[in-house]
């Protein structure tokens, strides 16, 4: 079985690669709670999507099977979403 992508040395990097980017977050706290407090998501949903980063959580996403972010992380499928957004160019 493969390790949790949270914990891949590949997607921390990225993560703390966009991390900085997230400074300019004004809903900082909104997002990581949508993000089921889960840090390195909300640093590359911000990353990808900017202000629009909530409404991202909350839409129907073709990469994720038309799926909503926000529902894949409350069911504990995070790593579906940490792949699309590391993906996502």
């Amino acid at each position: 079985m493969n390790a949790p992508l949270a914990q891949n040395k590949d997607w921390i990097a990225f993560a703390e690669a966009v991390k900085p980017e997230f400074s300019r977050c004004t809903f900082q706290a909104r997002l990581i709670a949508g993000c089921g407090g889960a840090e390195d998501i909300a640093w590359a949903v911000f990353f990808h999507h900017g202000a629009s980063s909530l409404e991202w959580l909350e839409s129907e996403i073709p990469f994720l099977g038309k799926s909503r972010p926000r529902d894949l992380i409350e069911r504990g499928k995070s790593d579906r979403v940490r792949e699309c957004l590391w993906k996502t160019p």
